[in-house]
C-alpha cells in the first residue's frame, strides 16, 4: 500500500494506492509511503483545491457492494459546479431507496474524485461523511454556495 498526504486548507488528505489504483481518499493523516501514482493524485487534488482543476485523470478501483458501486458510478457523472439530489441518483440507478443512497454516499471511499459533496437533499445540503464544514467548503470552491 502506498500513501501520499496533502496538508490542505481543509485538513490532511491521505491518498491510498493498491496495485496501481487509487482505492481511498481519507480526510485524515496516514503514514506516508508515496508512489508516482499517489504523488500524481496528490498534485491533482491540490490543483482542484486551488481552483485550477475540474476533472481528474486517475486509475480508480472502488470497493463496495453492487448497489454502492451503482450509486458511486452515478455520482461520478456529476460535473464540477453542478449538484443533483439523492432522488436524482435514485432515478439514475432505478432505486427509490433514498436512505440507502445517502448511506452509500457516506461510504464513498473516494471523496472529491467521486464527488459526493455535490449530492444534496431535496430541501437541504444533505450530509457528508467527513463533516459538513468540508462539504460546504468544497461547494463554495465550486461556486455552488456563496
Amino acid at each position: 500500500m502506498n500513501v501520499s498526504v496533502l496538508n490542505s486548507k481543509i485538513g490532511y488528505i491521505s491518498i491510498v494506492e493498491e496495485d496501481g489504483f487509487i482505492v481511498a481518499i481519507l480526510f485524515s493523516y496516514l503514514e506516508e509511503n508515496p508512489s508516482l501514482l499517489t504523488k500524481s493524485a496528490k498534485s491533482q487534488i491540490e490543483e482542484y483545491l486551488e481552483g485550477k482543476r475540474k476533472t481528474f485523470d486517475l486509475p480508480l478501483k472502488i470497493k463496495g457492494t453492487d448497489f454502492q458501486k451503482r450509486v458511486w458510478s452515478a455520482i461520478y457523472t456529476v460535473k464540477y459546479g453542478e449538484t443533483i439530489t439523492y432522488k436524482d441518483i435514485g432515478e439514475m440507478i432505478g432505486s427509490k431507496g433514498y436512505q440507502a443512497i445517502g448511506s452509500a454516499c457516506g461510504k464513498n471511499p473516494l471523496p472529491i474524485v467521486v464527488p459526493c459533496h455535490r449530492i444534496l437533499g431535496k430541501d437541504n445540503l444533505g450530509g457528508f461523511s467527513s463533516g459538513m464544514d468540508i462539504k460546504i467548503r468544497l461547494l463554495k470552491l465550486e461556486n455552488i454556495l456563496q
